[in-house]
């Protein structure tokens, strides 16, 4: 009897124990839910050995946050649900209660890890949620499905999206009590993308890092890469086949503003291939750093190089270096800065000056210099019919950047040379001798001496201006020389004047190139 009795004694008292607990628990739950006007529904609870299910719980606060949980499973090893629907109203209104040394004081706190430890030796073991959606002024921002897994004072948290690219994040984080931060250990982006933009697109980047009650700081691991077959970025620049390495180190604020935040980032490139506009861009390698501080970004770029940028001229051997500062909110009116940018071009060369540029303060002005250009290289590259050249032409071509309005008032950069000079370095020949310049002459007979001139014309100057505005260029040449065998070698002086479209040219040229399919589409669509 004595023993029956005892048993009944330990059971009492165990019941006891959980109803004290429960009784705590609700209390705390009700003091919690006034305190933070919450309101909180539930329909098809059941008990069972498991847990406490719901078929579905509502937990509401005014005019600010709505969660909505469905098939959701409460036991202590264990929290699950099938979705999670958290919908957030964003309070736009500033606060005015609260003094400005109040914030400074609360902001400038350390994390109560006492607290955090707490609740996570209350949390159940594991967590799982199929997709949790987070949704911003209505409109579904994230859908996510979420583990965790409870560690000796730590837990492993690792997030999968829920759509057509794959992103996956996982990391450990751990209480530090020493510097009062979670620590965030063994952590591992992995992006993969494949849209119909967007082809075989993927991103592996370790990383480590720890957060405060007001800072986040990230820096990654060694072997982090990215690589592609296709990328879309935007409706003028498109990357192909594609790979390189990342560093990446963040630090920013909490709660997150990105006027405070600061990201370092490295890129070793060791293919690059894209499209930009109608140009196609192949074998571009090097390095790129990038800074993102107070608002703004720098790209800077110590030395990149560019195996061909063909435009319809084909620019062989391209060597870039130079820095890019502009604002977050405006891009694409910056600072551009560049102690290299030359190219090959017809055995020759182009070369930019060293120069600056702000493209928020247009019109902006550089100068292009041309180094020994060869004109059989031209000729063999675009043939004329019966027309053949020999010599080597320098250049200077001073360019101006103009802002321009299109039809949709948007703006746009307009380039114009004006008073550009070409001069031959050294004598040379011209041969030109056609059917329609023979059809020509038969009825002008008196071009006839001209075309035999052009037959063998032996030029000791030739010098030229170019005009260039509005995709047209005018280009007028004066050639001094002479033909041996006409008129006894007479000295001749001619003046030429030519004008040409050059966008529609350079997009023919191309067109007559072993071009990509991709730029094939855009020159079509453009011409028409």
């Amino acid at each position: 009897m004595a023993h029956i009795k005892k048993r009944y004694w330990i059971s009492l008292s165990i019941l006891l124990i959980l109803f004290s607990i429960s009784l705590f628990g609700w209390r705390y739950w009700c003091s919690f839910k006034q305190e933070h006007d919450l309101s909180v529904d539930w329909r098809g609870a059941k008990i069972s050995l498991e847990g406490i299910t719901f078929d579905e719980v509502t937990i509401f606060q005014h005019s600010k946050l709505l969660i909505t949980g469905k098939n959701l499973l409460v036991s202590w090893s264990q929290l699950s649900a099938n979705s999670l629907d958290i919908h957030w109203q964003e309070n736009t209104a500033l606060s005015t209660v609260e003094p400005a040394e109040k914030v400074m004081v609360d902001t400038d706190q350390n994390l109560n890890l006492s607290s955090m430890a707490t609740i996570l030796y209350w949390l159940p073991k594991m967590i799982h949620v199929d997709s949790l959606r987070w949704f911003n002024q209505e409109n579904e921002l994230y859908n996510l499905d979420v583990d965790i897994t409870k560690q000796q004072q730590a837990i492993r948290l690792t997030i999968t999206t829920n759509d057509h690219d794959t992103i996956k994040l996982a990391t450990t984080l751990t209480l530090n009590q020493e510097d009062s931060r979670i620590d965030l250990q063994d952590g591992l982006l992995t992006v993969a993308l494949n849209q119909a933009d967007t082809t075989n697109c993927s991103l592996v980047l370790p990383f480590k890092g720890w957060i405060t009650n007001n800072q986040l700081f990230l820096t990654s691991l060694e072997d982090a890469s990215f690589s592609l077959d296709k990328l879309n970025l935007s409706q003028d620049l498109l990357l192909t086949n594609s790979a390189g390495k990342v560093k990446l180190q963040v630090q920013s604020k909490i709660p997150f503003d990105v006027k405070q935040l600061s990201t370092t980032a490295q890129l070793t490139i060791n293919r690059v291939n894209g499209i930009y506009q109608t140009s196609e861009i192949k074998s571009a390698s090097g390095t790129s750093n990038i800074v993102i501080k107070n608002n703004q970004f720098t790209i800077l770029i110590p030395a990149l190089t560019i195996q061909e940028v063909n435009v319809g001229i084909a620019f062989e051997k391209v060597k870039l270096a130079g820095t890019y500062t502009a604002s977050l909110k405006m891009p694409n009116k910056g600072v551009v800065t560049w102690t290299q940018a030359k190219a090959n071009i017809f055995s020759g060369s182009v070369v930019l000056e060293n120069n600056k540029l702000n493209l928020a303060k247009l019109p902006q002005q550089f100068n292009v210099k041309l180094k020994q250009v060869q004109l059989k290289d031209i000729f063999a590259k675009y043939p004329v019919e019966g027309l053949a050249a020999n010599g080597s032409i320098d250049g200077y071509l001073p360019v101006t950047l103009l802002k321009m309005k299109k039809n949709n008032n948007e703006t746009d950069i307009q380039t114009v040379i004006k008073n550009g000079q070409l001069a031959t370095n050294g004598d040379g020949y011209l041969q030109f001798e056609n059917s329609a310049l023979k059809n020509y002459v038969k009825n002008n007979p008196n071009m006839k001496i001209l075309t035999d001139i052009l037959k063998n014309f032996h030029y000791t100057k030739l010098t030229g201006k170019v005009d260039y505005a509005n995709d047209i260029a005018k280009l007028g040449l004066n050639i001094q020389g002479s033909n041996l065998d006409v008129e006894n070698g007479k000295a001749v002086n001619l003046n030429i004047t030519l004008e040409e479209n050059i966008a529609k040219l350079m997009m023919s040229l191309l067109l007559s190139d072993q071009i990509s399919e991709p730029i094939r589409k855009r020159i079509e669509a453009r011409l028409k």
